[in-house]
């Protein structure tokens, strides 16, 4: 019943599913026999509407663990914050976002990241609050924006010609050492939006 819900309701992969499985197995875990299904439940939220407690955070922690233990690349990469004057590095395995980085990467560097980023559309492209601009010798390695990306770049907070959507920047091992900056303000549209009161 767990393994069914975790890849049919919630979607994840058999490896992701073993992985989870394993995890809530584990007698540090502490819990007991017979419950697994229900907290998982319960871990998963209201999925329906993308409200998460807490399953979204050990997936992501099992996928971490697999990426190291199947052999993929640490790519660092150099962030600015040029309006707090600090700049740092951070590191995260090929195939993850910046976003994936600034929510559930490990480190000093990732610790950092999360503090200047913040990813309020959950990385689906309907906000720009995790814009940054790429520095303009690194833009071709990481790439140009999809017509869909330029869309919410050109609502971002000053955008540049070189910026993107950190949700969108997938590291590669060709993008070793690139560097973005962080603008000075984000634009979150999800502030403003209207709700009637009816």
């Amino acid at each position: 019943e767990t393994r069914r819900f975790l890849s049919e309701e919630a979607g994840y992969g058999p490896e992701i599913v073993d992985g989870i499985v394993r995890a809530l197995q584990s007698p540090s875990s502490g819990i007991p026999k017979g419950r697994m299904a229900a907290i998982v439940c319960s871990l998963a939220g209201r999925l329906e509407v993308g409200e998460d407690a807490g399953l979204e955070v050990l997936a992501k922690s099992v996928e971490m663990d697999l990426k190291e233990r199947v052999g993929k690349e640490k790519v660092s990469f150099h962030v600015k914050v040029p309006h707090v004057k600090q700049e740092f590095k951070v590191q995260g395995f090929e195939g993850m976002s910046l976003r994936d980085i600034a929510q559930h990467g490990r480190g000093h560097g990732a610790e950092m990241l999360r503090e200047v980023i913040e990813c309020a559309c959950s990385g689906v492209m309907a906000c720009s609050t995790c814009h940054v601009i790429v520095d303009p010798e690194w833009f071709d390695k990481v790439g140009h924006p999809t017509e869909e990306e330029q869309d919410m770049i050109d609502l971002a907070f000053d955008p540049q010609d070189t910026s993107r959507l950190g949700c969108q920047i997938e590291l590669a091992k060709a993008m070793e050492g690139f560097v973005v900056t962080i603008p000075a303000e984000a634009n979150n549209l999800f502030d403003h939006i209207p709700f009637d009161d009816k």
